[in-house]
């Protein structure tokens, strides 16, 4: 067998540097080219036990290339619509009041609501009135501002006649603080958050339990994670494979 010289400039870095490679990195040995010519090899170890092998080799024919290729997926013949999106920004202040943004036809709308959204967490959809409509929330949580304190976001006072207007029992409603659209459009606007109070209202009880039991699983979580931590990775054995490219 002809033997090759040891790689100058650095061994592999000068390659990379004064050769035109294409390469192929894997640890797993079925996605690197099968049965390669290897022309030169250079094996790393590393301080956790694991190695990264550099294996110069021969171009590839196009049959050893095609074989890295994903299966093609089957195409689905029919995918069902989805359902409309509901995607709101949500600051929870301390209490029960919520700011929400939300945007309908490119136009942001403004509202303050008494509904608390981490009863919201992790919920993908709702359906409200015989519609489904999906539900991505970003809800950060705010404390209210310690006192003599000028919050840039101070809470809002309703004037009287709003607070009457809430129906007596009422737990889910809100307040549109902004709408710059067209006053015609704005009963669309605000037809997917009627849509979710309304859901929040005749769910209360079973969110509220909902998100005890969240809160416990996290408590539960945390603590198994703090008795049980976890094992260091196993070390990794990576195959980087390069070749010189053909020009044309």
């Amino acid at each position: 067998m002809k033997e090759y010289p040891p790689l100058k400039l650095g061994g592999i870095l000068g390659l990379l540097l004064f050769t035109p490679m294409c390469g192929t990195v894997a640890q797993d040995t079925a996605k690197l080219i099968q049965n390669p010519r290897i022309l030169y090899s250079s094996t790393v170890r590393h301080a956790d036990g694991g190695t990264t092998t550099y294996q110069r080799i021969e171009p590839p024919t196009a049959a050893q290339l095609a074989a890295l290729q994903p299966a093609p997926q089957a195409s689905t013949a029919f995918t069902a619509p989805l359902p409309p999106i509901l995607n709101v920004t949500a600051r929870v202040y301390e209490g029960t009041l919520t700011e929400i943004k939300w945007l309908h036809n490119g136009v942001e709308c403004r509202a303050w609501s008494s509904v608390d959204f981490r009863l919201l967490e992790a919920i993908p959809q709702f359906e409200q009135d015989g519609v489904t409509r999906r539900l991505m929330s970003i809800t950060m949580t705010h404390r209210q501002p310690p006192a003599g304190v000028v919050s840039p976001r101070p809470w809002p006072v309703f004037p009287a006649e709003v607070l009457s207007a809430v129906p007596a029992g009422m737990r889910a409603w809100y307040v549109l603080m902004e709408y710059p659209g067209a006053p015609q459009h704005e009963a669309a606007a605000c037809a997917p958050l009627d849509a979710l109070h309304t859901y929040v209202e005749a769910n209360w009880e079973a969110l509220q339990a909902r998100r005890v039991q969240r809160e416990a699983q996290k408590v539960a979580e945390a603590a198994y994670k703090l008795a049980h931590p976890e094992p260091p990775p196993p070390p990794q054995h990576v195959i980087i494979q390069l070749w010189k490219e053909e020009q044309p």
